[in-house]
């Protein structure tokens, strides 16, 4: 019974988040109205509908060159809370630096 109680929790556990997953941006719209709006300084802002930007509607801009898919994965996750500027570029440094353009 025990058994049959966890192989049922770990089931919906992953359901939930699959679930979640399913619910993020799919375009750049979408991805803009979630992420960019809610930026916390002006260079976030900015910096996130680059982003949102090379992730889902221009690929190949000059802008987006430096960045992989994963770097943009992190912009996205990690720019919009930081209040400052400086800051906001120093996250960006991180992201490219751990995701490098091979």
């Amino acid at each position: 019974m025990i058994r049959l109680f966890l192989a049922l929790l770990f089931v919906l556990s992953m359901a939930a988040t699959a679930s979640a997953q399913a619910f993020g941006p799919k375009n750049y719209p979408d991805c803009a109205m979630l992420y960019a709006k809610k930026a916390a300084s002006l260079d976030g802002g900015m910096l996130m509908r680059r982003a949102c930007r090379c992730r889902f509607q221009d690929k190949t801009a000059p802008e987006c060159k430096e960045y992989t898919q994963a770097a943009l994965d992190c912009l996205i996750t990690n720019v919009g809370a930081v209040a400052r500027d400086e800051e906001v570029w120093g996250v960006e440094r991180a992201c490219r630096s751990k995701n490098p353009v091979k």
